[in-house]
């Protein structure tokens, strides 16, 4: 399984230097990067910055957080205990935050 990365150009760039192949610019249409995405099923891992994952619409972001393949990994400048939350949830299938 490969990994792919989806964000703006800066973003991919970083990627692409440490030997990353199949980076998606997600500057005008973000939602048909993720599709491509999903399209390949050679891919894994997608990493995709939380700027792109805002610019997409509910249901898109709704698909990629349910998606099993490829996993999702959101990158963010900012820290958020929710999308930790949903990550342990997804990955082990139980919510340990749960009162």
């Amino acid at each position: 399984m490969e990994i792919a990365v989806v964000g703006g150009p800066e973003f991919v760039l970083g990627f692409q230097l440490c030997g990353i192949h199949k980076c998606f610019e997600a500057n005008e249409n973000p939602k048909q990067a993720v599709k491509q995405v999903f399209d390949d099923k050679e891919i894994g891992i997608m990493i995709i910055d939380q700027k792109t994952i805002d610019s997409l619409d509910e249901v898109t972001r709704e698909d990629i957080e349910k998606s099993v393949n490829p996993v999702t990994i959101v990158l963010s400048e900012q820290e958020s205990q929710e999308a930790l939350r949903k990550m342990i949830k997804k990955s082990i299938g139980i919510d340990l935050w749960k009162e």
